[in-house]
């Protein structure tokens, strides 16, 4: 791949990772947040509460959403146009967002219905005339989904997107407010389920030591504990060497990489040469044994239920085997 085509490829993922939710790191800052291990939130149900005499759940923002039949909903967010597809009738969408038309293969699932590039397309939401709109409020989005209310919609903030630990319980979130609780309870609880079974195929002392990194112009950026991306490596039975350090989507340095020194790297379709050709990468154990697995970056870098698809793909690369006999 040319330097222009890798330039292009990591402005495409950038814009992608901001259309779904994900928090980068601010320029500068490097390593990620320390270290906080948590327990991570599965299906929980959301509170129901009332206020104004209505009964309502309260969004990652803090603000009071009314349950009531919403018939015109429009997503602002990736993470959302995959669940509304799982968990609503289609008469009721009116929007998804123009990443998920977009991505391949599976982009014409999306195909029949207007398309938004986010929440900062006012105008033609408002156009549309939703009666809810899905969004996901990262610290970029949250004057975005400001500038949506004082416009008079009504706008739901399912938060920053942190893998398992938001996934699951955003399930339930979006089925309570479609009128569908247990749906959501139930494809939760499957979900997870898969998850978890992918993951145990492969006992522990044969997981390989690997992190996800991708290049985003010559930035070095990772996805590790507290992201799909190490959720997507745990189930694929891969030990997310990054973990032992880091936390969240660190901004690498060569010097951190080397430290860490991975015998698997995983990373975006086309990348793979120009990472191994980073000044000081070709130092890397990965690099040296060409052990770097490409994957789609729109499919390795969603947040929801291609998450599950993301790490049977990386599994059949990680562990080929004709009687794997994926879950």
């Amino acid at each position: 791949m040319t330097h222009v085509g890798i330039a292009n490829a990591a402005g495409a993922t950038l814009c992608l990772a901001l259309s779904i939710g994900l928090a980068l790191p601010a320029p500068g800052a490097e390593g990620g947040a320390p270290l906080a291990r948590r327990e991570a939130s599965r299906a929980t149900e959301p509170e129901v509460v009332r206020q104004h005499g209505q009964d309502g759940i309260v969004d990652a923002g803090g603000r009071f959403i009314a349950l009531r039949r919403y018939v015109r909903i429009a997503s602002t967010s990736t993470l959302a146009d995959g669940l509304l597809l799982a968990l609503c009738e289609p008469d009721r969408i009116i929007a998804f967002t123009q990443p998920s038309r977009e991505h391949e293969p599976i982009g014409y699932r999306y195909s029949g219905k207007p398309t938004l590039r986010g929440p900062g397309e006012l105008e033609a939401l408002l156009a549309l005339g939703p009666d809810l709109v899905l969004a996901s409020g990262v610290v970029a989005g949250r004057d975005r989904i400001a500038r949506m209310r004082d416009a008079g919609l009504t706008v739901f903030d399912l938060g920053e997107m942190r893998g398992l630990a938001s996934l699951l319980p955003n399930v339930v979130t979006i089925a309570t407010l479609l009128g569908r609780a247990q749906t959501g309870r139930e494809l939760a609880a499957r979900f997870e389920q898969r998850m978890r079974r992918l993951a145990a195929a492969v006992p522990e002392r044969e997981r390989p030591r690997g992190l996800y990194v991708s290049l985003f112009g010559d930035v070095l950026y990772g996805g590790t504990y507290g992201s799909s991306y190490h959720d997507v490596l745990t189930a694929a039975g891969v030990k997310d060497a990054a973990a032992e350090r880091y936390e969240g989507w660190p901004r690498y340095t060569p010097e951190m990489l080397l430290a860490l020194d991975p015998e698997l790297i995983v990373t975006h379709h086309g990348m793979a040469r120009s990472l191994c050709a980073h000044p000081g990468l070709e130092q890397l154990s990965a690099c040296r044994e060409q052990r770097i697995v490409e994957l789609d970056g729109a499919l390795l870098g969603d947040p929801g239920l291609a998450m599950l698809e993301a790490a049977e793909s990386l599994f059949d690369a990680v562990h080929p085997s004709p009687s794997s006999g994926l879950p």
